[in-house]
């Protein structure tokens, strides 16, 4: 057998050349798999998103879940620990999505909560995993990385927020119970802002309750005090040495350190802050930016500092900020990204180069009906692909019998197919063997391998339903259960 014969000295061969032979098709079968497996590349459109430190993701309207940055601690959910500078897709279902300094959390749309990478308090490490584990059930809003709320109005909160909150009123696993009477909170490494129902903000540093106050003459760092402003916040923000908040009326208050709070501005409905700058939206869809520009994170096109919000253009939904990089969603779905990128987390391409200007994130194959993907990470002289099968739920119920399928077509025409119970990895060692029912799964196919001479090659992916390889292979083709997921440029 031979693996893409055209590319024979290619080093891949002596891996999966005893894995995948050649399938002869009709013309016009090779033709209906290439125009019509393509799938809609950008149909979908980001509905979501959040950042952190130095990774992203968003929720796009197909309920699909993507992430890129640094992926060292497991926090892309990828199934491995490597980072990437573009979106990759690892679920679908999802409604919301937050992301935390070293994991992420996901709601879908059945209520249940999903937490990947490492989440832990001071005193214990709780979660330590490379894909999504489900955490609870019964959600309605997921806050922030460390907070969500229940359908019952209940107020849960996990992660670096138990070092800093002292009222638990109840566990379920690695998740705490706030009593009554939150709507939201934000914290910092070492400090925290707690938003009453009633609009009132309590502060914390170091696990030390402050209590019902606006000045708290004892914290001597400073940063989050919310002096007197009176009650009637919405939404919160909290950056290294400073803190933002939205009042009901659309006023916008920043306060840093010790000094007294000042009143930004009017008509304002969401504030974001990294870590020395601010973004916000205003409640006519216009984004502001200010604060320091070391990274062009101001998105203005340039590098200097400025305590003067700056204009953003208008049209925007959303906006987030970490560190020093920010993203904003425009009202049409489209994600645009700036700043630093020294971890891939604006999703725009090689890790590096800052952006001063917004970049449109784009993600590949997005928009595609089902069936599963192709993750690609890194460039394509050290190139990881992991393919994803996904089963429809009216064969996952019937426990339906057949075999998922990668088909491999290169510049030349030449058309491969590699059948697979599990798709576990190319391993010549391990012959492969029937999947009797069909599920949802995936696998590594090469880990950091140099595809240059495959260039050019489209992968498709999709199953079949049938009691042997040959009757699925053939149902799979005449239903046209299959698309289009990556190609090796």
């Amino acid at each position: 057998m031979r693996f893409f014969s055209s590319f024979a000295r290619h080093h891949l061969r002596s891996i999966a050349s005893r894995h995948l032979a050649p399938v002869a098709f009709k013309a016009w079968l090779l033709l209906a798999l290439v125009t019509g497996g393509m799938g809609s590349v950008h149909a979908a459109t980001v509905v979501q998103m959040a950042t952190g430190s130095n990774s992203s993701a968003a929720v796009l309207s197909d309920g699909t879940l993507w992430t890129w940055g640094n992926g060292r601690y497991g926090q892309l959910g990828t199934g491995s620990t490597v980072s990437a500078d573009k979106p990759v897709q690892i679920g679908s279902g999802f409604a919301q999505v937050a992301v935390g300094d070293l994991h992420m959390v996901g709601l879908k749309t059945d209520g249940t909560l999903w937490m990947w990478g490492v989440v832990g308090t001071a005193r214990a490490q709780e979660l330590a995993v490379t894909q999504p584990v489900q955490v609870g059930s019964g959600f309605a809003q997921l806050m922030t990385s460390e907070t969500a709320r229940k359908t019952d109005g209940s107020f849960w909160y996990w992660d670096n927020m138990k070092n800093l909150f002292n009222g638990n009123a109840g566990s379920d696993g690695i998740l705490d119970r706030a009593p009554p009477g939150y709507r939201q909170m934000v914290s910092g490494r070492n400090n925290a802002l707690f938003l009453l129902e009633d609009g009132a903000i309590r502060s914390v540093f170091l696990n030390v309750y402050s209590g019902d106050l606006f000045i708290n003459p004892g914290w001597q760092g400073g940063y989050g005090n919310a002096g007197p402003v009176d009650r009637g916040f919405v939404q919160l923000a909290l950056g290294s040495r400073s803190a933002a908040g939205v009042k009901e009326d659309g006023t916008l208050w920043q306060w840093k350190e010790r000094e007294a709070p000042v009143l930004v501005g009017g008509g304002y409905r969401q504030v974001a802050k990294g870590s020395s700058h601010t973004v916000a939206l205003k409640a006519d869809g216009t984004a502001w930016a200010w604060g320091s520009n070391d990274k062009g994170q101001l998105g203005n096109g340039t590098q200097s500092n400025t305590e003067i919000p700056q204009p953003l253009g208008a049209g925007y939904a959303q906006v987030a900020a970490s560190y020093s990089h920010s993203l904003a969603l425009t009202t049409d779905g489209t994600l645009l990204a700036w700043g630093n990128n020294d971890y891939g987390q604006l999703g725009v391409g090689p890790v590096g180069p800052s952006q001063p200007a917004p970049v449109r994130v784009v993600f590949e194959g997005a928009g595609a009906s089902g069936l599963g993907t192709m993750v690609a990470i890194g460039t394509r002289t050290r190139l990881t692909l992991t393919a994803y099968v996904e089963i429809q739920p009216e064969h996952l119920a019937t426990g339906a019998k057949g075999n998922p399928y990668l088909v491999a077509i290169t510049p030349d025409g030449t058309m491969y197919t590699y059948a697979v119970p599990n798709f576990d990895r190319l391993n010549p060692a391990n012959p492969l063997a029937w999947a009797d029912r069909l599920q949802n799964t995936s696998t590594v196919l090469f880990l950091n391998q140099d595809m240059t001479h495959l260039s050019g090659t489209a992968f498709f992916i999709g199953y079949g339903l049938g009691a042997t390889t040959a009757e699925s292979l053939g149902e799979m083709l005449n239903s046209f259960r299959y698309k289009r997921v990556y190609d090796i440029q």
